[in-house]
């Protein structure tokens, strides 16, 4: 078998959602469909949850791994040296998971047979080993191809079909809802349509960012100056004049996809800190910010022991990481100096108003610290703090300046909140509301039980009634809570 991922974990709940993140980008990555990369986050999702809750604390590694077995067979791996729990033996009852009736343990063990009847737990020479195979795996990349013209799509289908999985829709509303759910990484499209143009498709996929992780090449009889600039401005990523050959489309398709075949998996770099203290507060760390895998960012400054920058990079993925990395470079120099915080947005500002760095890209950034138990915070673009106060009751501040980089003479505002009556602060990327359709934080909140309004308890269990179908998350989500020690 080969390994196309491995490593080492100790056991606790924010290695639940950084293992999802993993699996979602890499059997991406591999153009695993999207019902399978559900099943296997939701079957890692119940096997973790049942160690979790069923193993003592201690300082064992667990280790995750991702083997591909053939070219059509990939092997999903958890291997510790524990206490036995063999979730199978645990947990066996008759319960069917249609059956509409709720079961103590048993749901979980049919689902997971459910999904993957292969799935088993062994025990050997003191290391448990709990794995699960996706069978049926086609590594072809998807490629979408509209066009109205029946004999067309028969040609080019069979020119692509040896290196790609192949759907052709005959227009562009089906071509949309085949963006929306297939994963496709390759639009292949012709200009002129019966009804039209393509160009309505294009102008649609601008304004969502599934532009991101999706190249289009554009197919056209017409190569005047005026049309092609006006494609170009539409974001095509190369087009073909007709009629094209077989050699000529490959060709342009192959180099387009170039900039993803360079997407490595750091595999080694440290994972990020789940718990951090402060000067008499924690805060607790949750998703991107932990996997380091997107655009998301958080920085703690050495010099205000109770400060947080949190940062989000337009888009998601491994392309928001690289888009990152210079904006925490020249945020790590700032703090660096020890230069006030107040003055770290508007120097920001000015390098990205002056294009001197994150020339294609946007960011938003939250500079908080809590002084004189008081909540202090400057803010470019993000979603304002939450608190919630010792009776529950949550509220969602204001307090949020425009974007960085569109006015160089921005004078950035500083707003306040008193604490005496606060138990948590959540800061939090965009991500973390988008991804379950959600405009209020009250709706995430309100699916805890009365009893986790407490310290460490509250933070895991936010993050837990957050999560959503891997397939379903379109944009990295990172959420911080804190509170006093």
């Amino acid at each position: 078998m080969d390994c196309l991922y491995q490593k080492s974990y100790t056991l606790d709940w924010p290695i639940v959602s950084e293992i999802r993140h993993v699996l979602k980008h890499i059997l991406t990555a591999i153009s695993v469909k999207h019902q399978d990369i559900d099943a296997a986050g939701l079957v890692a999702t119940e096997y973790l949850t049942n160690l979790l809750r069923h193993t003592k604390k201690n300082d064992k590694p667990l280790l995750f791994s991702i083997f591909k077995v053939s070219n059509q067979q990939l092997r999903i791996e958890f291997k510790d040296s524990f206490k036995s729990y063999d979730i199978f033996n645990n947990h066996s009852s008759n319960w069917e998971i249609d059956s509409g009736e709720l079961v103590e343990g048993g749901m979980g063990v049919a689902l997971i047979k459910h999904y993957f009847p292969n799935a088993s737990y062994n025990t050997h020479h003191q290391f448990n080993t709990f794995s699960f195979c996706l069978n049926n795996i086609d590594k072809r990349p998807t490629l979408i191809y509209i066009d109205d013209d029946k004999s067309q799509l028969a040609l080019l289908k069979a020119y692509l079909s040896e290196h790609f999985q192949v759907i052709c829709c005959e227009d562009i509303e089906s071509g949309w809802q085949e963006i929306l759910t297939s994963g496709a990484t390759i639009l292949l499209l012709d200009h002129k349509l019966k009804n039209g143009t393509s160009e309505p498709l294009l102008k649609r996929l601008n304004q969502s960012n599934l532009k991101i992780n999706l190249s289009v090449v554009m197919l056209t009889g017409d190569d005047s100056e005026e049309l092609i600039k006006r494609i170009n401005m539409l974001g095509v990523d190369d087009y073909l004049v007709k009629p094209v050959t077989k050699t000529r489309l490959l060709q342009s398709i192959e180099r387009i996809v170039h900039r993803f075949s360079a997407l490595k998996y750091f595999v080694n770099e440290d994972r990020a800190p789940t718990k951090r203290e402060l000067e008499t507060y924690n805060a607790y760390n949750f998703g991107s910010i932990i996997s380091q895998m997107g655009g998301d960012f958080c920085l703690y400054p050495h010099q205000h022991s109770n400060a947080v920058v949190i940062g989000d990079m337009m888009g998601h993925g491994l392309v928001a990481l690289k888009e990152s990395f210079a904006i925490k470079g020249f945020l790590s120099g700032c703090l660096a100096t020890e230069i006030p915080l107040e003055t770290v947005l508007p120097m920001l500002n000015r390098a990205l108003s002056e294009q001197r760095l994150c020339k294609s890209s946007l960011v938003t950034l939250l500079i908080i610290y809590i002084e004189d138990n008081r909540l202090h915070w400057f803010n470019a673009g993000h979603p304002a703090p939450c608190v919630i106060n010792k009776q529950g009751r949550l509220e969602q501040l204001v307090g949020t300046d425009p974007l960085l980089g569109l006015n160089d003479q921005h004078q950035f505002k500083h707003y306040q909140y008193e604490l005496a009556e606060v138990e948590h602060i959540l800061i939090f990327t965009d991500g973390w509301l988008d991804n379950q359709h959600l405009d209020e934080v009250d709706q995430i909140v309100s699916k805890l039980n009365a009893n986790k309004l407490y310290n460490e308890d509250f933070a895991y269990g936010l993050w837990q009634a957050s999560q959503v179908k891997l397939s379903e998350e379109v944009d990295d989500a990172s959420l911080i809570v804190i509170n006093k020690h």
